[in-house]
């Protein structure tokens, strides 16, 4: 899936490590028609870079020494880097456990494409992120893009609440499913 020709303008921050991995994304990226690329591989010229540019999209490696991708993406959030809050962040990820996950979506990542991932893999979650933002939520505990990826009907009036509600109260309860669980 191609991006239109007004997000072929985005432009991009593409912070990686391994110098192999940022010149495979950067040619994916280029295929498919991305000019305004920055590339970035440390933690030094990621701040740099993000204090000096103004980047639409933020494809973030986990793995860069010395830079925790999940306090960046709660320091870009807070709005105290100097960056746009709401500029999108893909984190790019060795991990795909549930707990890193829950963290990731909890700082405010927009997306999370696990590693090794295939050029349409990243694409999608690109366009997607592009093309069908979702809206930016400020609140007390949380600033990011709405956590609820599914499209809700606005004719679909709430649930109740059921009478066993209360017994999953406790978090050890709760049990997490991917959407695509069956």
């Amino acid at each position: 899936m191609r991006p239109s020709s007004q997000n072929r303008a985005v432009s991009i921050l593409l912070a990686e490590f391994n110098p192999q991995f940022r010149s495979a994304v950067q040619s994916i990226l280029l295929y498919q028609h991305f000019s305004k690329i920055s590339e970035v591989y440390d933690s030094k010229n990621f701040t740099d870079a993000v204090r000096s540019n103004s980047f639409e999209v933020i494809l973030l490696d986990s793995s860069i020494p010395n830079l925790d991708a999940i306090s960046v993406t709660r320091f870009i959030r807070s709005g105290k880097l100097g960056v746009n809050p709401a500029v999108v962040i893909i984190l790019l990820s060795h991990r795909s456990d549930v707990t890193f996950i829950y963290e990731a979506r909890e700082a405010g990542v927009t997306e999370i494409v696990a590693k090794p991932f295939s050029s349409a893999a990243l694409m999608a979650r690109l366009n997607n992120a592009i093309e069908k933002p979702r809206p930016f939520i400020t609140s007390v505990g949380y600033t990011g893009p709405c956590r609820r990826t599914g499209e809700v009907e606005s004719f679909i009036e709430p649930p109740k609440e059921r009478l066993g509600d209360h017994l999953a109260a406790r978090s050890d309860d709760l049990i997490i499913l991917s959407r695509d669980a069956s």
